[in-house]
């Protein structure tokens, strides 16, 4: 006999186990974290410290670690001096605010020809989310003069490069895969909502030539808003999909205009040509109260599981961090925004990303899930 539905006891959520939902104790921890004094916050930072240099690796402490960098973006300088010190290279945030002496001793092992390859490959993901000049130049460097070690890496140094959210063209130009800022969807009412300058889930009258399902903007999104002047987007856009195909295709595709047109661009057929979402489902996605928050947040604070909804900043990759190439002008697209489909969809997994050019007008949205 299965387990009887109840209500989460801190929002009222169906779930099948006394207590509270994963999204409410997420909450809580989340806003534990944001209280913490200062204080307390150093001496979470040796505690990580004194767990790297007496076991080489960041086990126990982890958990702490990710919460304390996505909310509060902590000063990983300690930190990365530690985990060099043991040569420990995961997780890479660790090196976000490597001090110079390690970044400069991680650059010169990476030059070199006779590392083992796995341990280029944890470097360049260190050095990517460090970022700035030095590395730049070494990154388009060994993508002129590759090392032998690269004969072993399934992708090129400007790959690694989108996980610090950068990357750079065939030329050597840089670019940003990310917008640095970030601003989390937050929970409010109906008539909140339709004030918001961002919405997720409005419903349109065309249907999916595939699968017949209701085709929706996904999101929309009123650039205008002084919070999104970061976006560089004077206009408002609308993320037409197929949300049943987005499941089932590599990537759908979005031709946009900033007065708020858009079309869905086919250019392959999804897997699956059944319509799971349903108008049941269309209803409950096109009724949330998400809206953007007032203020904003930290640029990785919506990269954990829990991370939520939001616009900017950094995406919580499933699987791999994976910014598209623009089949237009065949750039790296930017990463937009991030939707977590339980949050709109009751029972869905996963999340979706959505990327943008704003050179061709054109977006990305992908699917990506356990």
């Amino acid at each position: 006999m299965g387990r009887m539905a109840q209500k989460c006891k801190q929002c009222g959520r169906e779930i099948y186990f006394d207590g509270i939902c994963i999204s409410c104790r997420a909450e809580n921890e989340r806003n534990e974290i944001l209280t913490l004094p200062q204080e307390a916050i150093d001496a979470a930072i040796h505690k990580i410290c004194d767990e790297i240099r007496e076991t080489e690796k960041l086990d126990k402490e982890r958990h702490l670690f990710t919460k304390l960098l996505n909310y509060r973006d902590i000063d990983t300088a300690e930190i990365a001096k530690a985990a060099f010190e043991k040569r420990l290279f995961y997780p890479s945030e660790i090196y976000k605010d490597a001090p110079d002496d390690v970044l400069q001793a991680m650059l010169s092992m990476l030059k070199q020809d006779d590392i083992p390859s796995r341990l280029a490959g944890g470097l360049l993901l260190c050095l990517a989310i460090h970022g700035g000049e030095e590395v730049f130049h070494t990154f388009t460097e060994l993508e002129k003069q590759p090392r032998k070690w690269q004969e072993k890496l399934y992708i090129s140094p400007s790959v690694y490069a989108t996980y610090g959210g950068w990357s750079y063209d065939g030329d050597g130009n840089a670019l940003q895969t990310n917008f640095e800022k970030c601003y989390p969807m937050i929970k409010a009412d109906a008539n909140q909502r339709k004030h918001s300058p961002v919405k997720i889930g409005a419903r349109t009258n065309e249907k999916c030539s595939y699968c017949g399902c209701t085709v929706v903007n996904l999101m929309e999104i009123d650039g205008r808003d002084s919070r999104l002047r970061f976006l560089g987007i004077d206009g408002n856009i609308k993320v037409k999909c197929c949300p049943s195909c987005v499941m089932n295709t590599d990537a759908n595709l979005c031709r946009y205009s900033i007065d708020g047109e858009s079309e869905i661009v086919y250019d392959s057929e999804p897997l699956n040509t059944e319509d799971y979402v349903r108008d049941s489902g269309i209803e409950e996605l096109c009724s949330n109260s998400y809206i953007l928050g007032e203020s904003p947040v930290p640029p990785r604070y919506a990269a954990d599981w829990e991370g939520g909804s939001s616009i900017g900043g950094f995406a919580f990759w499933i699987q791999d961090c994976d910014i598209r190439i623009c089949p237009d002008c065949k750039k790296p697209m930017k990463y937009l925004a991030q939707i977590q489909w339980d949050t709109v969809l009751d029972g869905w997994e996963g999340n979706a990303y959505i990327e943008i050019c704003k050179d061709c007008c054109l977006i990305a949205i992908l699917h990506q899930q356990t």
